[in-house]
């Protein structure tokens, strides 16, 4: 009897007590610290003992590769997209216009989502499969029209999440009212109050959250410092509640938790600035800090800067001359022409024209501004001058400073470390998870985290 209920387990039991949960009874949250390199992992002083309690129950990448240009928004829509820049267009936190000969192009941020990114998203897919969706701080979403519930980076206080938890005595009108003027680290309290109130009160299958107040730091402080590992501590508190609001609206058991970043960080001890060296060639000219007229413009992302040609009629001229301008340049690591960008998954002008005309990243030890002031066009980090800040990112995404890290948790997932990742394999693998098909994504599904 004994052998016939042993045999009985070991061939029914995994069926019994592993029954498949559907997606539409569960929650894929996807949490991004913004700004967490994978080096930092290692650092004794890092003090985030509840994220160290997930990753040693989940599974952890060694490291997560991010991709170029290593800056916010592309990345995060990397994370959701599965693809390059190359092909789902965001370049920059916005959109870059091009004005024409002798106007500097047009930074705009607010642009909606369906204007920046080119190709599908995993909440797309999610909402398309009658799953529901929501967001708190995700970029870059405007007006997207495929989440059930969303509580912004510039929360409207007269929007249905917001309405919401002022009625429910969590947030004040006077608090959205002032939501910008805050500081990053109450913005994110904030935005952790968003993710409680919608994991209790909606139960959507898909969360994305994003924290924002390391980024800030990093820049401001350079990564590494007292600062920089205070705002990853309050960040790690933020990563509790939300998993304790699972746990309060009983999902827990029904709950899968990806933990990762956009990008890493390096430090800059001295400050390329692109268009002074525009303006001291005869390039660009200005009035003080104004440019009047420019044939070229440098638009700077702290470890790289893109140059642009505002009379295409002039690129054979004068891309000769700023290849040597800036190959010649201290700090510069390369410059790369369009022939380049597809090994760097970056769009050619020709297909999406807010790339710039060469692309130009930094060495270690220098970061890039695209201010205009006197002086020098490299100089010394300056901690009084606020364009010339310590912490940047930006580089070559195959720098290993800009590799992020990667934690899984909960159902669906097998615990142990994998070896290195990419972000773009991130959205393949929720795809998997939520049970529906992205097949633009250029990543895998990650198959080794998945039981």
């Amino acid at each position: 009897m004994r052998l016939l209920l042993l045999l009985f387990v070991l061939c029914f039991g995994q069926s019994i007590y592993s029954v498949e949960i559907p997606a539409k009874d569960r929650i894929v949250v996807l949490i991004t610290v913004d700004g967490f390199p994978a080096s930092l992992w290692d650092d004794p002083s890092l003090c985030m003992p509840n994220l160290k309690t997930l990753a040693a129950q989940g599974a952890m990448a060694k490291s997560m590769l991010s991709a170029n240009p290593s800056i916010t928004w592309p990345n995060h829509t990397s994370l959701v997209t599965g693809c390059t820049a190359a092909r789902h267009g965001v370049l920059f936190n916005g959109m870059l216009l091009r004005q024409g000969p002798g106007v500097p192009p047009k930074f705009e941020q607010w642009r909606d989502k369906n204007e920046l990114v080119r190709v599908p998203t995993i909440y797309d897919v999610a909402n398309k499969a009658g799953l529901t969706t929501a967001h708190v701080d995700w970029i870059p979403v405007q007006k997207a029209g495929t989440f059930s519930w969303e509580f912004e980076e510039r929360p409207d206080v007269i929007g249905a999440i917001p309405q919401e938890m002022i009625k429910a005595g969590v947030m004040t009108a006077a608090e959205l009212e002032t939501f910008s003027k805050r500081s990053g680290a109450w913005r994110d309290e904030a935005w952790t109050r968003a993710g409680e109130h919608i994991i209790k009160a909606h139960k959507p299958n898909l969360l994305l959250f994003h924290l924002l107040n390391t980024d800030t730091h990093n820049h401001k402080y350079a990564p590494g410092s007292q600062p920089s590992h205070t705002a990853y501590a309050f960040a790690d508190t933020c990563i509790k509640r939300i998993m304790d609001s699972l746990s309060a609206a009983g999902l827990k058991e029904k709950a899968t938790v990806i933990i990762t970043t956009d990008h890493g960080f390096k430090t800059a001890r001295r400050i390329i600035r692109p268009n002074i060296v525009l303006r001291d060639n005869g390039l660009l000219k200005s009035a003080g800090l104004t440019i009047t007229s420019c044939d070229v413009y440098a638009q700077s992302s702290g470890g790289s800067t893109m140059l642009y040609i505002t009379d295409p009629s002039k690129k054979a001229e004068l891309i000769p001359k700023l290849k040597e301008y800036f190959n010649g340049l201290e700090g510069i690591e390369k410059v790369f022409e369009p022939a380049d960008y597809p090994t760097l998954g970056l769009p050619s002008p020709d297909d999406n024209v807010q790339m710039g005309d060469l692309f130009v990243p930094a060495r270690a030890g220098y970061g890039m501004s695209g201010a205009l002031a006197e002086g020098d066009a490299v100089v010394d980090v300056n901690l009084d001058d606020p364009t010339t800040y310590p912490g940047h990112h930006g580089y070559l995404n195959s720098d290993p400073q800009m590799n992020g890290v990667f934690i899984a948790w909960g159902y669906g997932i097998k615990p142990g470390v994998i070896e290195p990742i990419k972000n773009l394999d991130v959205a393949p693998t929720i795809a998997k998870l939520l049970g529906v098909e992205l097949p633009t994504a250029e990543g895998r599904v990650l198959k080794e985290i998945l039981k």
